[in-house]
């Protein structure tokens, strides 16, 4: 289940935040998570919903149409936008993130036993070290290079160098 905060809520509907928080204390479901109120759009759709039919005995049929429209609106922007590459979806991001945590953590496993076999012999502190740097060098490397499917990485690396530029033309 998807949750919103007030801001998200309100943007779903659109309400202001006021009209958030009189929902809230006429019993509008939400749930605090520590310092924030989280909101489930279909808790407070069917709530609005019956809170319609109670005051009014039916639906205010041109609001909701309103309401179903916008919603659409919203889903097909966001589909455009994914089919032009400026947003990934979540699930990828997920599973390219677990991706790189394992990885990392395999390398950064690996580096101890990998040092010592390798420095077993060397007397110069400065060598060690210098031996060391380049595991770690080569380890960093190879994680660098791992991760999302090659049509997001070129996006990204786009995105990466439109960023560059513009940091460069703003001082």
């Amino acid at each position: 289940m998807m949750e919103f905060n007030r801001t998200q809520i309100g943007e779903a509907f659109g309400v202001n935040l006021t009209t958030v928080d009189k929902w809230r204390r006429s019993g509008c479901p939400s749930e605090q998570d520590g310092k924030n109120v989280m909101f489930s759009v279909r808790e407070v759709s069917d709530w609005l919903r019956s809170r319609d039919m109670e005051t009014s005995g039916t639906l205010d049929l041109g609001q909701e149409r309103a309401k179903l429209t916008k919603l659409q609106a919203e889903k097909a922007t966001l589909e455009l936008e994914q089919q032009r590459g400026n947003l990934i979806p979540v699930e990828l991001v997920v599973e390219a993130w677990q991706g790189h945590i394992a990885n990392a953590r395999a390398k950064m496993l690996a580096l101890p036993p990998k040092a010592a076999a390798q420095a077993v012999g060397v007397e110069s502190y400065l060598e060690i070290e210098q031996l060391i740097t380049e595991l770690v060098n080569e380890a960093l490397d190879e994680i660098a290079n791992d991760g999302l499917p090659k049509e997001h990485s070129k996006r990204i690396a786009a995105i990466a160098e439109n960023m560059e530029v513009a940091a460069e033309a703003n001082g």
